[in-house]
């Protein structure tokens, strides 16, 4: 199955993160890759396996990055995919230790192709998610739970009252919330849906 194509680099690697620890069940997944790198390396070139292992969270690592993209990441793999909590708090990120102090260097800026996601039930945008249009997220239609924070000030957020399978929106930040007509008017009609509002 051919790989799936995503807008941004950063959401493929939150992906990949999730995709892999399920896969080897194990949060701690990227030292299961050797033979995958291995065959990449014959090709590509790079450094070896061990060296780059003795280096994980301590060096900053585009070269193991650059290897990790070229992973692939089907259809099947991301339709399984039912929680995603796109925070900080994932093995990728030991790539680049320091990351959020340089550049929040995996930073998602756009959620164009999360909708392949077909599985998906749990939708965290947390910390990673920066200010992007939500209007990806209308192809979400078994998504029952949604976290958002307002003060990302995210456009398209109508399309969080048409998701059809919603049953609870949390929304952070309530305070960046509460002057904004749009906010007001999405949570206003999710409830009059029945569905469970909270904001804090």
């Amino acid at each position: 199955m051919a790989s799936i194509e995503l807008a941004d680099r950063n959401l493929r690697l939150a992906l990949l993160d999730e995709v892999y620890t399920e896969r080897v069940d194990d949060y701690y997944w990227l030292s299961s890759l050797r033979e995958d790198y291995a065959a990449y390396r014959a090709s590509a070139g790079g450094p070896d396996w061990d060296d780059l292992l003795q280096r994980l969270g301590i060096d900053h690592m585009p070269e193991l990055e650059e290897f990790l993209l070229t992973l692939p990441l089907t259809s099947e793999d991301v339709a399984q995919v039912a929680d995603l909590c796109l925070d900080g708090d994932r093995e990728i990120y030991t790539l680049y230790p320091g990351w959020w102090h340089f550049g929040r260097h995996f930073s998602i800026a756009s959620l164009d192709g999360i909708g392949q996601c077909t599985g998906l039930v749990d939708l965290d945008l947390n910390s990673m998610v920066e200010a992007c249009s939500l209007a990806p997220l209308a192809e979400l239609t078994e998504l029952r739970h949604l976290r958002v924070d307002a003060a990302q000030r995210y456009s398209g957020l109508d399309v969080i009252a048409t998701l059809p399978a919603l049953t609870e929106l949390v929304v952070v930040n309530n305070a960046m919330a509460e002057g904004n007509e749009e906010w007001l008017d999405v949570m206003s009609a999710l409830r009059a849906r029945g569905v469970s509002v909270h904001s804090w």
